[in-house]
């Protein structure tokens, strides 16, 4: 707790275009840990904004790991060519039927993953894999993958690094977009400001930081930028991190009562949560 305080202490003294107040951390069970913040963006025209953001805190281990979700906890949920339609729900559905499906897991919260083609056949725009098994392997240029590794590990590829890897090492994957963070290096300078979904993780791949902000409201949260993700990715110990689909996607979810699931955060549609093809669970194994 100690270490989290005085990461986000350095970035408070030291960043240029954000500043931030920590409140208390949540132990939702051991290696699993809630963060929230009040943060201050500077937009385009220098005025201040607050913007509110939710943290998942994830230390990676034999009893802590991370699950794709799918509708109905269905890999058939699912669709690999344009023909199809795959199905979207609320993330807080997903999370409730992983954790009526899988005895053996405890579900403690999630986020939305990957954008999808909203428009036509909700199909997530790059690959996917639950339990080794690849539900979709088609890609584009843009396409960057959160991988958890068969060793217990994650990693944030990007899409030229995704190709050259060793697909069977891959347990559970989604994908997102923009790199944030390379080798430790900020790979964006742009300053809109959006709600967000991003994660980021580790050198040694062993802890996971997954981000929501909220956004669109201008007295309660206005987002933040892809710089201003990678800032603060870094100042966690993020070596390398991911934008995930954001907008009215952005959802923080965990456990409210036993079995249902909420999000914390506001997501921005004014119809509340937006259904969603995909997202990313942290589980506690039984």
């Amino acid at each position: 707790m100690k270490l989290i305080i005085l990461l986000f202490a350095s970035l408070f003294l030291s960043c240029s275009v954000s500043r931030q107040v920590v409140k208390p951390r949540t132990t939702i069970t051991r290696g699993v840990e809630v963060v929230t913040m009040d943060y201050i963006v500077t937009d385009s025209k220098g005025k201040n904004l607050p913007t509110k953001i939710f943290l998942f805190d994830v230390r990676l281990s034999e009893k802590i790991s991370l699950v794709a979700t799918t509708v109905d906890d269905a890999d058939s949920s699912i669709c690999s060519t344009e023909e199809q339609m795959t199905l979207k729900a609320p993330l807080s559905e997903h999370l409730e039927a992983m954790q009526t499906k899988r005895q053996n897991l405890r579900v403690l919260g999630g986020v939305n993953a990957d954008f999808f083609n909203i428009r036509t056949n909700q199909m997530p725009c790059g690959v996917m894999y639950r339990a080794g098994k690849c539900l979709k392997d088609s890609y584009d240029s843009q396409t960057t993958v959160f991988a958890l590794l068969t060793d217990g590990t994650a990693r944030c590829l990007s899409s030229s690094e995704y190709e050259n890897f060793d697909k069977s090492l891959i347990a559970e994957a989604v994908s997102g977009r923009q790199m944030l963070l390379n080798d430790g290096v900020a790979q964006s300078s742009s300053t809109r400001l959006e709600p967000r979904t991003a994660v980021g993780v580790t050198r040694d791949g062993r802890r996971v930081f997954i981000l929501v902000a909220d956004g669109r409201r201008k007295e309660y949260s206005n987002g933040l930028s892809y710089a201003a993700m990678a800032e603060i990715f870094k100042h966690l110990g993020a070596y390398d991190a991911i934008n995930l689909d954001g907008g009215g996607s952005s959802s923080f979810s965990i456990e409210v009562s036993a079995g249902d699931y909420a999000p914390i955060n506001r997501p921005s549609d004014r119809s509340g949560e937006r259904p969603v093809p995909n997202g990313l669970a942290i589980v506690e194994m039984k």
